[in-house]
């Protein structure tokens, strides 16, 4: 593989920078800060909203931070992008999930709301309610199931919204349709003039794949599902592992 010089790097969060413990590894964290000084921007883009993973981009301080699987997007901190649901459409598809008693989060702006205390990412950063009378506009919500039809039917039951199921947990992500992390990319292209053959991206789940296909560079995870990898330029170690660095390192900080 050819030398890479980019002028930003991005990277999904769960499965991906982050290890299977939640951590964001010393020798990861110290090649990111090697390519920001020399000039390289850093963003995450994750499916997480703003207030479940605070506590790991902070550690990273990212210039760009695409949240909500592209619902969200900021710049140096500051709101460049955000598209959801209205208070009666997230109402709507927040009762079909309580009527056959299934998970529940939804993404608000301030903070993301849940009805099960054992979700796929119990941490910080979540409220809980029981959705009862909940009236609140959102971002990305998320219902517990493995059944494509319920997913079909929810979605459904409002004007453009969309679906995907994520692979490391029984749960269906609704967002409005022309929501997606590679969607999101075109604000960043659009504000910062950096053209996607600038940029290299790293993801492992199926919602990595548009922005994966997009950036000049897709970087696949070994832990990957088999489609993303196909997508992906090149497939690395997996997120228990140094490998994000090892490629910075070999690839893009040697060459400068």
């Amino acid at each position: 593989m050819e030398k890479l010089s980019p002028a930003l790097l991005l990277f999904d969060l769960d499965g991906t920078l982050l290890d299977s413990g939640k951590h964001i590894s010393a020798r990861n964290r110290a090649a990111i800060s090697g390519c920001r000084e020399k000039g390289m921007m850093i963003g995450v883009a994750t499916a997480r909203s703003e207030s479940t993973c605070s506590r790991y981009v902070d550690s990273i301080a990212p210039d760009i931070l695409i949240s909500n699987s592209g619902a969200l997007v900021r710049l140096h901190g500051k709101l460049i992008y955000e598209c959801g649901f209205t208070a009666g459409e997230t109402s709507a598809l927040v009762r079909a999930g309580v009527a056959e008693n299934r998970g529940i989060t939804v993404d608000c702006a301030e903070t993301t709301f849940s009805n099960r205390h054992i979700c796929f990412f119990n941490e910080p950063g979540i409220t809980y309610t029981d959705f009862a009378g909940f009236s609140r506009s959102s971002l990305k919500i998320c219902i517990e199931g493995t059944d494509a039809a319920f997913a079909e039917r929810t979605a459904a039951l409002i004007d453009d919204c969309s679906w995907l199921a994520f692979s490391d947990c029984d749960w269906f992500k609704f967002s409005r349709s022309n929501v997606s992390k590679g969607d999101a990319l075109k604000h960043i292209v659009r504000k910062t003039g950096i053209p996607a053959a600038k940029m290299i991206a790293f993801g492992d789940d199926f919602v990595d794949i548009e922005m994966l296909d997009i950036c000049r560079t897709g970087v696949a995870m070994d832990n990957a599902v088999d489609d993303v990898k196909v997508h992906a330029d090149v497939v690395i170690g997996n997120n228990d592992t140094d490998a994000i660095a090892a490629f910075l390192e070999k690839y893009v900080l040697s060459s400068l």
